[in-house]
């Protein structure tokens, strides 16, 4: 990535392939978080992709900022103070500082003062096609203000006006005209609500006048209101983050995707905006309906980030049936509903299985695949296959817990209960907090060794796990130490 020199206006910044290639990583391990509901991780892999390439809107920034409203929905904690001092929002590294700010917005997303922070340190780096995502996020936010925080919207205004001038300096004119036209919005949304300001009057005046000579450099497009569209896009794509979203945002949303996915259908970026857009509210019709363009994406290019996505897709709308009916059967109390949710389930992870056995298949050095294939194995009883995929996949430090606790299990499973309490007492040994996985590894190397006859050891191991949760597993383990204790 070319940044600029010291003292030196920021230059249109340049990727190589080999940046966005980076970023694209990890975006894609972005999205595997968010499709097991790991948000905060998300958001860190999508910070770290951006670092590659700052400017990547629809396939970092976009989806970043779903991701943090989702989180959000979810109940995610906001960032603290001693996290805000991590991450300052001040600096000469204006890329680290922009990227800090969306972090912290991203953990945060109706905070106008992170907002602000990545918007103004995306102009001082020169990353106005950051700018331009960012902005109408912070106008939003301004005008939930009963009354208008004036000096606040200065500052916006006086952050546009800067990208305007910079856009202007490289001759990029359309992007000169799309900040000064938020620009004139936001004094015009000012002076609306605080009439008789004569300060705020003038500069409507000001800043019209330089809109217009920005309009008559705008050569480039047949008309000045092709410019504006762009800005109208803009517009509805933001609409689709904001929590309280109405049906016909959504209908008109979903509208503009597909005109856009239409008129370039096989423009990997514009299929991708499409079908987040469809799968957004979380519906089998719409669902269904982008499952179909990306597989007709896929037949026409052979590329198979198109399947892989359908695939996803696929899942989470059995994902969700599976749900519908274990919350019937448990309401209902019916064997029959019961059989049926287990049904369900069951055929819900042979698909797991065979997406993730072909998605390992296609990307054999992606640990994360290989943990999501064996924890399905795990899950069917396959133990046989999901040991030796487990033992590759704790390779990755995300999982490696989860993969031992899982290894140990399925030797328990097996009757190997020398090999599960070694897989366990290994794990265990490089645990350095206590919590839940710290834990159910403690249980399971104990119950290995209670199994393998070493008894004594069993007792050290139950005694431990007793210290640290006296009732786990609802009592199981404190009954089994004493049944030991007795038969001593």
């Amino acid at each position: 990535m070319v940044e600029k020199a010291d003292n030196a206006p920021p230059a249109a910044p340049a990727y190589s392939e080999a940046d966005k290639a980076r970023a694209r990583q990890w975006f894609k391990k972005a999205a595997e978080c968010r499709e097991r509901r790991e948000y905060d991780y998300a958001i860190e892999c999508f910070i770290t992709g951006l670092g590659y390439w700052p400017d990547a809107v629809e396939e970092g920034h976009m989806p970043l900022r779903s991701v943090a409203v989702q989180r959000q929905q979810a109940g995610g904690k906001k960032p603290g103070f001693m996290d805000s001092l991590k991450k300052p929002m001040t600096g000469k590294d204006a890329r680290r500082a922009m990227l800090n700010a969306e972090q912290l917005l991203s953990l945060d997303p109706q905070n106008v003062s992170y907002a602000e922070g990545m918007l103004k340190n995306a102009v001082k780096g020169g990353y106005l096609e950051a700018a331009k995502f960012v902005a109408p996020i912070v106008f939003d936010l301004l005008r939930r203000d009963k009354k208008p925080n004036v000096s606040r919207f200065q500052s916006f205004r006086g952050a546009l006006v800067e990208g305007a001038q910079l856009a202007s300096q490289r001759g990029e004119s359309g992007m000169e005209t799309w900040m000064l036209q938020q620009a004139v919005e936001s004094i015009e949304y000012v002076a609306a609500r605080l009439p008789g300001n004569d300060v705020i009057r003038n500069e409507v005046r000001d800043l019209a006048g330089r809109l217009t000579i920005a309009r008559g450099k705008y050569e480039q497009a047949d008309t000045f209101r092709e410019s504006l569209h762009e800005a109208e896009k803009q517009k509805i794509l933001h609409d689709s983050e904001r929590i309280r979203q109405g049906e016909q945002t959504l209908e008109a949303l979903i509208a503009a995707a597909r005109a856009e996915d239409e008129a370039n259908p096989l423009a990997a970026a514009k299929i991708n905006a499409y079908v987040d857009v469809l799968t957004k509210p979380e519906r089998d019709a719409e669902d269904k309906t982008a499952v179909e363009v990306l597989q007709a994406a896929y037949t026409a290019t052979k590329n198979y980030s198109f399947k892989a996505k359908a695939d996803d897709i696929r899942l989470r709308m059995e994902r969700r049936k599976v749900e519908a009916l274990q919350a019937r059967a448990q309401k209902s109390g019916s064997e029959e509903d019961k059989q049926q949710a287990r049904l369900a389930a069951m055929d819900y992870r042979q698909q797991t299985i065979a997406v993730f056995r072909e998605r390992v298949e296609q990307y054999p050095t992606d640990l994360g695949h290989r943990y999501r294939l064996a924890r399905a194995l795990f899950e069917t009883g396959e133990y046989d296959e999901a040991i030796p995929v487990l033992q590759v996949a704790q390779q990755d430090p995300r999982h490696r817990v989860r993969c031992q606790l899982m290894l140990g299990r399925a030797f328990f499973e097996k009757g190997g209960y020398a090999q599960a309490a070694d897989v366990l007492s290994e794990a265990l040994e490089k645990c350095e907090t206590v919590d839940e996985f710290s834990k159910g590894l403690l249980y399971w190397q104990a119950r290995s060794l209670e199994a393998a006859g070493r008894t004594e050891e069993a007792k050290a191991a139950y005694g431990k796990l007793l210290r640290q949760d006296y009732n786990y597993m609802d009592g199981d383990a404190r009954r089994r130490s004493e049944a030991l204790l007795k038969g001593a």
